[in-house]
């Protein structure tokens, strides 16, 4: 061996001290040295590799671009501002476009009623990318409980106070009393099992998990519960599942109809058990409603001065059950049984991927058009790949070729995004796209894509077209998934840059990003009429997020379960965000009740008016200015 083959490097204990100080040192620490040191820092600093996901914005910044003064930083933040925006954007088109209808169809074929569709189905949409992102490695180190909580707050008041200001309505008022009543039991002992002595245990974490299954049953048999009073005490029976025409009249309808009878009838006491009969059916089950004049409404601009016209701070009168879709009539109303099975094929599929709302485009004005052409780039790769299943639509969304086609590209897509994250191999300040197990799905998919052509007409979708909502399921959780961590490494990247707390940007811009999509969600849902479930959701989502994700924290990530790990996982802000919500949960109950569970829109701005007083004293805690709820740590002299 030459004279290099033969080198020994003697390392002392300053090299590794050195070492163990690299490695456990925060990213916060590199913003304070010259940026010609950054682009090292960023490579060996093990906090900068936590902070990534589809993207390394450090090495991207100062290895890449080499930022090498403030205003360039500054202005990079202004950057990463406007692609927030960007994701915040498609996050939006995402829920309304693909994950709301297919919730409706899933909602309705498992014969859900809206509240129990709220606090299942859409609770998990709107929060599951938030325990996926408690599993990455950008949490691994993070205060979850205030993460948790200041979630928490931020989809009640800001989600519920939207929801309440933009389309009063009544609620389901011995549900919402009993899930504000769990949310407070869930927080308490979540709160107990961080403040005990000693280190949080897995079967803590079981407990908590449980404690969301009892939860969970207790809203599936009030459902079985009311629709057997129903039964017997109204005018129809259910036979598995499925609600037939009136056979048996009972008690009620027999007094509504003798009410109807009589000469000349009782108005007062006609109108109050025809209001208690329709209450009970539409607790009972849930429809797919008539959207349009909401859609037109907001493609031509008008939506907000129609949502506003009685006044910005005066309560309208709740609006009548929107009319029920023909969902059958819609599947059917361009079949023809003489027309060829492919008439028009590839007039559809081009008309299909058309990026621009041909609607929106007629009603809008010049600053819609514009936003529509801006947009139509991400929507037209959306389109690629994810299925429409929308049964308000014309053939519920059925596009022969291009559906046939996304059978092939939507499993390759979602598979190759989902290895690519989970494997975190990165080129330079990029995410490398990993087509190990992709590449094998199109052995089972164009076959079967082949089969679905032959088989399938143009004009008429076939019977098992609902099979898709599946792959459209899975592509709007991926996608709410990815912008969500996305947004959330982006927020915390602008903490870092600005030199805030880590607990600060949790409670204020991560907390408000990661409530974004169940704002958008359960606004959207209560302006189509599903008020009930949208603020189902606005309690149900908490709930499960709360105790779903910290059970699943305490149980896979071992950091938790260390001894003193309560101190980093309750963070300086979580006894803030506890003692808020506590005030949250119990003011909601006093309007709810005062108001008689009608939800008003001095009650949104309540809601509101509480978030901002929260965010006052975050931001009075950050700068100083007053002193957070939590003990200072004491430590005993040696």
């Amino acid at each position: 061996m030459g004279l290099h083959g033969n080198l020994k490097f003697n390392l002392t204990e300053l090299d590794y001290e050195f070492h163990y100080f690299i490695k456990n040192m925060s990213c916060r620490a590199m913003m304070r040295l010259p940026y010609s040191y950054r682009c090292q820092m960023a490579r060996q600093v093990g906090d900068c590799k936590r902070i990534i996901n589809l993207f390394n914005y450090f090495r991207m910044m100062y290895c890449s671009i080499h930022i090498d003064n403030k205003i360039t930083e500054v202005l990079f933040m202004f950057l990463f501002a406007f692609i927030c925006v960007a994701f915040l954007w498609l996050m939006s088109f995402n829920i309304g476009a693909y994950f709301s209808p297919v919730l409706k169809i899933i909602s309705l074929k498992l014969h859900m009623n809206e509240y129990l569709a709220g606090v299942t189905l859409l609770a998990f949409g709107n929060c599951s990318p938030e325990i996926i992102a408690n599993l990455m490695p950008v949490r691994a180190d993070a205060p979850i409980f205030t993460i948790a909580v200041g979630n928490t707050l931020a989809i009640i008041l800001l989600s519920g106070g939207t929801v309440c200001f933009l389309r009063p309505f009544k609620m389901n008022g011995h549900c919402t009393l009993r899930d504000l009543l769990f949310l407070l039991l869930g927080v308490e002992v979540l709160r107990f099992v961080m403040n005990k002595e000693g280190a949080v245990t897995m079967w803590e974490g079981i407990v908590l998990f449980f404690i969301y299954v009892v939860y969970v049953v207790i809203n599936i048999a009030d459902v079985i519960i009311m629709r057997f009073y129903i039964k017997s005490k109204v005018y129809f029976f259910c036979c598995f599942g499925r609600v037939l025409d009136s056979v048996y009249h009972s008690e009620l309808r027999k007094e509504v109809d003798h009410l109807g009878n009589l000469t000349p009838p009782p108005t007062k006491e006609l109108q109050a058990k025809l209001r208690t009969l329709t209450s009970l059916e539409v607790e009972n089950d849930i429809q797919i409603s008539d959207t349009t004049k909401y859609r037109r409404s907001r493609n031509s601009g008008n939506h907000f001065s129609d949502t506003t016209r009685t006044g910005y701070f005066v309560t309208p009168k709740p609006k009548e059950r929107p009319e029920q879709v023909d969902h059958e009539a819609n599947r059917t109303n361009l079949h023809n049984s003489e027309n060829p099975k492919n008439l028009l094929l590839f007039t559809e599929f081009l008309w299909s991927l058309n990026p621009i709302d041909g609607e929106a485009w007629q009603l809008g004005g010049k600053c819609n058009r514009l936003y529509l052409i801006v947009r139509s780039p991400l929507v037209f790769v959306m389109l690629l790949f994810i299925p429409v299943v929308d049964f308000e639509k014309d053939k519920h969304g059925w596009s022969k070729l291009l559906n046939c086609t996304q059978i092939v590209t939507n499993p390759f897509v979602i598979i190759t995004l989902v290895h690519s994250a989970v494997a975190s191999v990165y080129h330079t300040w990029y995410i490398t796209l990993n087509i190990g197990i992709s590449m094998w799905s199109p052995c089972i998919t164009i076959p079967l894509a082949i089969a679905v052509f032959l088989h399938s007409r143009t004009d008429v979708p076939p019977f098992y077209h609902q099979l898709f909502i599946i792959p459209t399921f899975l592509s709007s959780m991926v996608t709410l998934w990815i912008a969500v961590t996305e947004l959330e490494v982006l927020s915390e990247i602008v903490g870092i840059v600005f030199n805030l707390s880590e607990t600060f940007m949790a409670v204020t811009f991560e907390a408000v990003s990661n409530a974004t999509p169940d704002i958008i969600a359960n606004s959207q849902l209560a302006m189509q009429g599903y008020g009930r479930m949208a603020f189902a959701a606005i309690i149900g989502g908490p709930v499960f997020a709360i105790l779903i994700s910290m059970s699943l924290a305490f149980i896979f990530n071992h950091r938790v379960r260390e001894v003193g790990a309560h101190l980093w996982v309750y963070g300086d802000l979580g006894d803030n965000c506890y003692i808020f919500l506590v005030i949250t949960i119990v003011t909601t109950l006093w309007w709810c009740v005062t108001f008689n569970f009608y939800a008003r829109r001095s009650a949104g701005v309540f809601l509101w008016l509480i978030y901002l007083l929260f965010l006052i004293y975050a931001v009075c805690v950050e700068w100083e200015l007053v002193h957070p709820f939590s003990r200072d740590e004491y430590i005993d002299p040696i």
